[in-house]
């Protein structure tokens, strides 16, 4: 049976009367019960759903939570504007020494299979 189905009286029917139910079936009982006291509270029924309460103040929140993020969107738009023309990268004197540069020795692949060639890049290279 659904619940969105059920009248209102039918759901103040199934709050005020309780189920009644044996052990083995006693998760499925309760939360059948819990659906119909949230039914019974939030005034949802067949009839009355898209008008109640509860819905109203789940429009409200979805709207708050859309301003919300629109908001953030813009506040960092924004700030990647401003950040965009303000980053400005230090200039540093590293140009590179012939000496030095040339001083590591490079490893060399068309000598790669070479046993002897490995065995001095191992000790000396």
């Amino acid at each position: 049976m659904w619940l969105v189905n059920c009248s209102k009286k039918d759901i103040e029917c199934l709050f005020f009367n309780k189920i009644v139910y044996n052990e083995p079936d006693k998760v499925q009982a309760q939360q059948y019960q819990k659906i119909v006291n949230v039914c019974f509270a939030k005034d949802i029924n067949s009839g009355r759903y898209w008008e109640s309460k509860f819905r109203d103040l789940e429009l409200e929140e979805f709207l708050k939570t859309e301003r919300r993020s629109e908001r953030f969107k813009e506040i960092k738009s924004k700030a990647a504007q401003k950040g965009r023309w303000k980053i400005a990268w230090p200039e540093t004197d590293q140009t590179p020494i012939e000496s030095q540069e040339n001083r590591i020795p490079r490893w060399s692949k068309a000598k790669n299979g070479d046993p002897e060639y490995r065995k001095w890049w191992i000790n000396t290279g």
